[in-house]
């Protein structure tokens, strides 16, 4: 069963039309992990994040999926990493993108897909005026 309904897929492969440099998409599997929800349903998560982002990949020709087991550098799995032209710049999603978050992922790759930075010149300039490597978190929930 597809996870995009049509006009949904439309817009996506819209979205992804405007990109501009090849995007991969590094999905990392790691140790299987008990998932203890309450009224949960037995849920592959690593397999699931897979084939979402294996959906998204089919959307633009420019965007790519890889898989690994356990690879360095990964804090939570199942994880993806998005990469502009197949380059680790830290960029992770942990978790499964589905639902509302599926959008953070999409923005990630248009993000990831762009030339140039979409950030301002002055925010640019602030940012490598940092005298010391800095890792930011970001984390979405609903509200």
């Amino acid at each position: 069963m597809a996870i995009f309904r049509p006009e949904d897929e439309a817009r996506v492969r819209e979205l992804f039309a405007k990109l501009e440099r090849p995007v991969e998409l590094l999905v990392a599997h790691g140790p299987e992990e008990e998932m203890a929800h309450v009224g949960a349903r037995d849920i592959d998560f690593a397999a699931e994040t897979e084939r979402v982002v294996r959906e998204l990949a089919e959307l633009s020709p420019l965007v790519s999926v890889r898989v690994e087991e356990q690879p360095d550098r990964f804090e939570r799995y199942p994880a993806v990493s998005v990469q502009p032209e197949g380059r680790d710049v830290g960029v992770r999603y942990y978790g499964l993108p589905w639902g509302y978050e599926l959008g953070s992922l999409i923005g990630a790759v248009r993000e990831a897909g762009r030339r140039e930075s979409s950030l301002s010149a002055e925010t640019l300039e602030r940012l490598s005026s940092l005298d010391r490597e800095l890792a930011i978190d970001v984390f979405v929930t609903p509200t």
